[in-house]
């Protein structure tokens, strides 16, 4: 997907470099950087403390050639404050997939987030080898493609600013922020939600009264059912419309809307 010298173009054209080296320079405690030893592309991060012998933060930044992937890992921030900057990528962590991470210690969670259909967010989160009460952590988000890279990398920089300055609300001074509808409530599953409407209008299509009537009707039983019917269905072509190639056919003599060609075609990441 990118060769080292398109990635270092591509993330210094796209102000990726510039986020990163911004939400850094904000951090609280304050943090050192330079460039990855085995990684021109990368950064490593550290809290320079003559009190403690060992780094009580430290951390990498890198990036996958192949899929574009970024991946930050940081050790010596606590478990909430983790949880909250992961927080930047849906509003809770429930909306998360956690496991046991089989290959190491006990306490050990991996966990897995599909941001729509272009990038996928995966994390692990441990005990600290220096600090018994912070975290050894680690973060990738990968995109689907070269073209959901940009949101990838920008969706990055905003889980580190919230990580590295404490504050949930980081936003980058120097890159637009990432579509919202990416950082709101739990990400839509969209094919389990348009399964679920469609079984909800098949239940009421089998209901002799709701099932024979269409539009406006006067065969509904009462002008609020008949439009929340409506509602539903307009619901369920929303849905449909968010995925290619999914549109419905129009019912037989029905003026329902079985497909809206106004609507985009593009999945909201």
């Amino acid at each position: 997907m990118f060769t080292p010298n398109d990635l270092h173009q591509t993330l210094t054209a796209s102000g990726t470099f510039n986020g990163l080296y911004t939400a850094l320079m904000a951090a609280q405690p304050s943090l050192s950087m330079r460039t990855h030893a085995d990684q021109a592309t990368g950064l490593v991060f550290f809290e320079q403390d003559r009190r403690v012998r060992n780094s009580p933060i430290s951390g990498t930044i890198t990036f996958n050639l192949d899929a574009g992937a970024i991946l930050l890992c940081a050790d010596g921030y606590t478990g909430p404050r983790w949880h909250t900057a992961l927080e930047r990528l849906a509003t809770t962590t429930a909306a998360w997939s956690w496991q046991p991470a089989p290959d190491h210690k006990p306490g050990t969670l991996e966990g897995v987030l599909h941001l729509g259909g272009s990038i996928t967010a995966e994390t692990r989160i441990g005990r600290s080898h220096h600090h018994s009460d912070a975290a050894d952590a680690a973060l990738a988000l990968i995109p689907a493609d070269r073209a959901a890279s940009g949101p990838a990398w920008a969706l990055a920089v905003a889980v580190l600013g919230a990580l590295v300055t404490d504050d949930p609300a980081y936003r980058s001074p120097v890159l637009p922020a990432p579509d919202p509808d990416t950082l709101t409530g739990p990400v839509t599953d969209y094919p389990a939600a348009i399964t679920i409407v469609a079984a909800a209008l098949e239940l009421l299509d089998e209901n002799g009264d709701f099932g024979t009537a269409r539009g406006h009707d006067p065969i509904w039983p009462t002008d609020a059912e008949g439009a929340a019917v409506r509602a539903l269905r307009d619901f369920r072509d929303a849905l449909i419309n968010t995925i290619p190639d999914q549109q419905p056919e129009p019912e037989p003599g029905s003026d329902d809307r079985g497909g809206c060609c106004d609507c985009p075609h593009e999945m909201e990441a």
